[in-house]
Protein backbone atom coordinates (compact mmCIF):
# COMPACT_ATOMS: atom_id res chain seq x y z
CA UNK A 1 0.00 0.00 0.00
CA UNK A 2 1.37 3.43 -0.94
CA UNK A 3 -0.07 6.58 0.59
CA UNK A 4 1.12 10.19 0.89
CA UNK A 5 2.20 11.45 4.29
CA UNK A 6 0.02 13.87 6.22
CA UNK A 7 2.14 16.94 5.44
CA UNK A 8 2.68 18.63 2.06
CA UNK A 9 6.13 17.17 1.36
CA UNK A 10 6.83 14.75 -1.46
CA UNK A 11 7.01 11.77 0.86
CA UNK A 12 5.18 8.49 0.69
CA UNK A 13 4.77 5.67 3.14
CA UNK A 14 4.97 2.22 1.65
CA UNK A 15 3.66 -0.83 3.46
CA UNK A 16 4.23 -4.26 2.02
CA UNK A 17 3.70 -7.85 2.99
CA UNK A 18 5.80 -10.39 1.14
CA UNK A 19 6.15 -14.12 1.45
CA UNK A 20 9.77 -14.15 0.26
CA UNK A 21 12.58 -11.75 1.19
CA UNK A 22 13.55 -11.51 -2.50
CA UNK A 23 10.27 -9.69 -3.23
CA UNK A 24 11.13 -7.03 -0.65
CA UNK A 25 14.65 -6.76 -2.08
CA UNK A 26 13.19 -6.23 -5.56
CA UNK A 27 11.01 -3.36 -4.33
CA UNK A 28 13.91 -1.77 -2.44
CA UNK A 29 16.15 -2.14 -5.49
CA UNK A 30 13.60 -0.28 -7.65
CA UNK A 31 13.40 2.51 -5.09
CA UNK A 32 17.19 2.68 -4.98
CA UNK A 33 17.31 3.04 -8.79
CA UNK A 34 15.33 6.29 -8.57
CA UNK A 35 17.51 7.59 -5.69
CA UNK A 36 14.68 7.38 -3.18
CA UNK A 37 15.62 7.95 0.43
CA UNK A 38 14.47 4.91 2.34
CA UNK A 39 13.89 5.15 6.07
CA UNK A 40 12.21 2.04 7.47
CA UNK A 41 10.00 2.67 10.47
CA UNK A 42 9.00 -0.85 11.43
CA UNK A 43 9.81 -4.41 10.50
CA UNK A 44 7.65 -7.37 11.27
CA UNK A 45 9.45 -10.60 10.50
CA UNK A 46 7.59 -13.86 10.49
CA UNK A 47 9.11 -17.30 10.22
CA UNK A 48 7.09 -20.50 10.73
CA UNK A 49 9.89 -21.94 12.86
CA UNK A 50 10.36 -18.83 15.04
CA UNK A 51 7.95 -16.57 16.88
CA UNK A 52 7.15 -13.22 15.25
CA UNK A 53 9.33 -10.24 16.07
CA UNK A 54 8.07 -6.67 15.59
CA UNK A 55 10.78 -4.01 15.80
CA UNK A 56 10.24 -0.25 15.77
CA UNK A 57 12.96 1.12 13.49
CA UNK A 58 11.99 4.79 13.72
CA UNK A 59 14.75 5.54 16.25
CA UNK A 60 17.41 4.91 13.60
CA UNK A 61 18.18 8.19 11.83
CA UNK A 62 18.40 8.63 8.05
CA UNK A 63 22.17 9.16 8.31
CA UNK A 64 22.51 5.99 10.39
CA UNK A 65 20.48 4.04 7.79
CA UNK A 66 22.72 5.39 5.02
CA UNK A 67 25.81 4.24 6.90
CA UNK A 68 24.30 0.82 7.66
CA UNK A 69 23.21 0.32 4.07
CA UNK A 70 26.59 1.32 2.68
CA UNK A 71 28.41 -0.86 5.22
CA UNK A 72 26.27 -3.83 4.28
CA UNK A 73 26.61 -3.24 0.52
CA UNK A 74 30.39 -2.82 0.71
CA UNK A 75 30.89 -5.95 2.81
CA UNK A 76 31.75 -4.31 6.12
CA UNK A 77 29.76 -7.02 7.91
CA UNK A 78 31.23 -9.88 5.86
CA UNK A 79 33.99 -12.13 7.14
CA UNK A 80 36.56 -11.27 6.01
CA UNK A 81 35.49 -7.66 5.64
CA UNK A 82 35.07 -6.27 2.15
CA UNK A 83 35.43 -2.71 3.42
CA UNK A 84 36.71 -0.97 6.53
CA UNK A 85 35.78 2.26 8.29
CA UNK A 86 38.21 4.24 6.12
CA UNK A 87 36.47 3.01 2.96
CA UNK A 88 33.04 3.90 4.32
CA UNK A 89 34.22 7.29 5.60
CA UNK A 90 35.66 8.13 2.20
CA UNK A 91 32.41 7.27 0.40
CA UNK A 92 30.25 9.12 2.90
CA UNK A 93 32.70 12.04 2.95
CA UNK A 94 32.85 12.07 6.75
CA UNK A 95 35.47 11.09 9.30
CA UNK A 96 36.20 7.51 10.31
CA UNK A 97 35.05 8.26 13.85
CA UNK A 98 31.74 9.68 12.55
CA UNK A 99 31.07 6.50 10.54
CA UNK A 100 31.97 4.37 13.54
CA UNK A 101 29.64 6.36 15.79
CA UNK A 102 26.74 6.16 13.30
CA UNK A 103 27.13 2.40 12.93
CA UNK A 104 27.50 1.79 16.67
CA UNK A 105 24.44 3.92 17.47
CA UNK A 106 22.30 2.24 14.83
CA UNK A 107 23.48 -1.24 15.83
CA UNK A 108 22.79 -0.54 19.50
CA UNK A 109 19.31 0.75 18.67
CA UNK A 110 18.46 -2.27 16.53
CA UNK A 111 19.91 -4.89 18.86
CA UNK A 112 18.26 -3.26 21.86
CA UNK A 113 14.88 -3.22 20.11
CA UNK A 114 15.20 -6.89 19.17
CA UNK A 115 16.29 -7.96 22.65
CA UNK A 116 13.46 -6.00 24.29
CA UNK A 117 10.97 -7.57 21.88
CA UNK A 118 12.02 -11.19 22.45
CA UNK A 119 12.26 -11.00 26.27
Amino acid sequence: MVRPTDDDTAQFKISMVVSEIESARDVLSCLDEVDATIHPETANVSNPNVSNVHVDLSAVTVKQWQALKLAYERGYYDSPRGADLSDLASELEISKSAVSQRLRSAEATLVGAIIREIR
